[in-house]
């Protein structure tokens, strides 16, 4: 067990586990910020493809972001985890997407795995203060996705 501990951030959101997993997975080139959290910028796109998520520049350049270890729709998907470093050098993250009872999912993010950085506590804390303005677009985006499906009041 790494002496820097796990982080774990816990988010409810007002969609079905199936729809939040979708988005978090499927749509995630839709949400994720780029401008901030990439290798090649803004203008890139980012998605899950073939068991691998895939960050692509204008240019057609590729980063391997980390690898699926676990993809169990709608309940669970958890990756390696290392945009921009070498693959041997992956954090791991988890993400669980469970129903609540009156309705909506918790969604559980966990990223471990600090001792494959040089610098395990200062990566923690730069992924501690990133991981809450990714999950806010990430609940932006459910948020336009819920809105989109939900029926014509009409």
């Amino acid at each position: 067990m790494s002496p820097v501990p796990e982080i774990r951030r816990e988010l409810l959101v007002e969609a079905a586990p199936a729809v939040a997993f979708d988005v978090f997975t499927a749509g995630i080139g839709r949400w994720w910020p780029l401008a901030r959290f990439s290798v090649y910028g803004e203008a890139a796109t980012v998605a899950f493809e073939d068991g691998v998520i895939v960050e692509r520049s204008e240019a057609g350049d590729e980063a391997a972001w980390g690898t699926v270890t676990r993809w169990e729709p709608p309940a669970v998907v958890a990756f390696t985890w290392h945009p921009g470093r070498p693959a041997d050098a992956a954090g791991l993250v988890e993400v669980s997407f469970a129903a609540v009872d009156g309705g909506g999912t918790l969604v559980t993010l966990r990223h471990s795995g600090w001792e494959s950085y040089d610098d395990p506590s200062t990566a923690r804390a730069d992924y501690d203060r990133g991981w809450p303005l990714v999950l806010g677009r990430y609940r932006d985006e459910l948020g336009r996705t819920t809105a989109s499906r939900a029926p014509d009041p009409s």
